[in-house]
């Protein structure tokens, strides 16, 4: 298959030593048969082995032993994480020596968790989903309140109305400390829809302002909210954690969102690979304005690109023709 022409190169390239790619600058593509868990494991293998062959890094446990897999709950439960590509993730990871409970599901909401069945509605049932191990920061981020690491300041105050904590100061948000500490590495698996601030909530979003708590206080401030998320997406402690970016096209949302809104959702079977979440957003730009009937550059650069030309060059080139793109078929 054509997959199978594009991967041996690079992993004798690898093995070799020689002509390693940069992660941020890899965009890997790869067809989905369909939506099945058999499909997703076998699009989630070749895509990992790949990027871990072309870019020399393994996936593998290291001195922590254990993983984190954020997901997406945002846009709600019909455009949440697909649950067969976590498992699929899960499962490879697991072939690649990471023991049982070493592999754990988590998001920045617990009531987003909960409506979207990733957190059971009854608090004092276990967090699980299937066998993994699930968990909410905002659950726990009073533990590093005080560690200024990991909070993000900004004098945007809260919506009128939105009740915090009293250990919570109104203007600055709490990025996840244990993904930076608890784990040797954290695998992001994000959904795209369009987005009146952004415009397109995806990869970037997902790892900044639905990785934090207090970033509500961003909403219909467009400029505001791609700056927070561009800032808190770099985060070093954070990001130098993030090993790659798995976005599913099973759904996908071109008006409304991130809201979900079964009307304006698309579907594709294509699965989406980088260490760059920049590019990732602007495949799922792309093809939200094709679904739209648009051209590609219809309405200009959205904020969060243009946030990301002024400081998100950490997380890799935005433009298609600064990055190398791999198209593979699952095997």
């Amino acid at each position: 298959m054509a997959g199978m022409r594009i991967a041996l190169p690079a992993l004798l390239l690898a093995l070799a030593g020689l002509g390693a790619t940069e992660p941020r600058r890899l965009l890997l593509e790869t067809r989905l048969e369909d939506f099945g868990e058999a499909a997703y494991g076998r699009a989630v293998e070749t895509t990992l082995a790949e990027f871990e062959a072309r870019t020399g890094r393994r996936l593998t446990p290291g001195e922590r032993g254990r993983c984190a897999l954020k997901v997406s709950t945002a846009p709600g439960p019909g455009m949440s994480t697909p649950r067969n590509l976590i498992r699929a993730t899960a499962d490879a990871l697991a072939r690649r020596g990471f023991g049982p409970g070493s592999v754990v599901v988590c998001d920045g909401d617990s009531r987003r968790m909960r409506r979207a069945g990733f957190l059971p509605l009854n608090p004092l049932e276990p967090a699980r989903l299937g066998e993994l191990p699930v968990r909410a920061w905002d659950l726990e981020c009073q533990a590093w309140a005080e560690d200024d690491r990991y909070a993000y300041e900004n004098p945007v105050p809260p919506a009128p109305g939105v009740d915090l904590p009293g250990w919570h100061s109104p203007r600055r948000s709490l990025l996840p400390r244990p993904l930076a500490e608890e784990f040797d590495f954290w695998v992001h698996l994000p959904v795209a829809t369009d987005s009146a601030d952004l415009g397109v909530h995806g990869a970037v979003a997902c790892a900044s302002l639905g990785n934090a708590t207090n970033t509500a206080r961003f909403a219909g401030n467009p400029r505001n909210a791609a700056m927070a998320a561009i800032e808190m997406a770099a985060w070093p402690a954070i990001d130098g954690r993030r090993a790659i970016t798995l976005m599913s096209l099973e759904r996908y949302q071109v008006r409304g969102g991130p809201a979900f809104d079964a009307g304006w959702m698309r579907s594709e079977r294509t699965l989406l690979g980088s260490a760059n979440p920049l590019i990732l957003d602007q495949v799922a730009l792309l093809r939200i304005r094709a679904a739209r009937g648009e051209a590609p550059d219809a309405g200009g650069e959205p904020a969060l690109f243009q946030a990301a030309a002024g400081g998100g060059a950490a997380l890799g080139p935005a433009r298609p023709a600064d990055v190398t793109l791999v198209r593979l078929g699952a095997r």
